[in-house]
């Protein structure tokens, strides 16, 4: 069986699983940028080990949205091009937003490795 039939297979298994991380997600409103950016997701896609790290580098002493304002583009983007695989900030945001919505919606669901 191919991957996606796999993939198939998998999301009608378990739609109503889906179905109620996916409740559970719409009400969830915000996320933070500690949870958006684990440790896990900065180790797997940069050389440094949390976001912490990186808004260090950008000069700011504590990970939050008024620090992230404080930050540049210029800034973001040397700090990502040098230390990550993303070539932007929204690059970066987008891959990490999607790996978010991933995990949360298949939450307590079994999933193959490489699906």
């Amino acid at each position: 069986m191919n991957r996606a039939a796999k993939a198939r297979d998998l999301i009608y298994g378990n739609i109503d699983a889906i179905m109620d991380n996916s409740q559970r997600l719409q009400a969830e409103k915000t996320v933070s940028l500690t949870v958006l950016l684990d440790p896990q997701f900065i180790q797997e896609h940069t050389d440094l080990n949390d976001i912490s790290e990186i808004f260090a580098l950008a000069g700011q002493d504590e990970v939050s949205e008024e620090s992230l304002d404080k930050i540049s583009d210029a800034v973001w983007q040397e700090i990502l091009v040098k230390h990550s695989k993303f070539s932007s900030w929204e690059d970066m945001f987008t891959a990490a937003s999607q790996r978010f919505v991933r995990s949360r919606l298949l939450e307590g669901i079994d999933v193959p490795e490489g699906l």
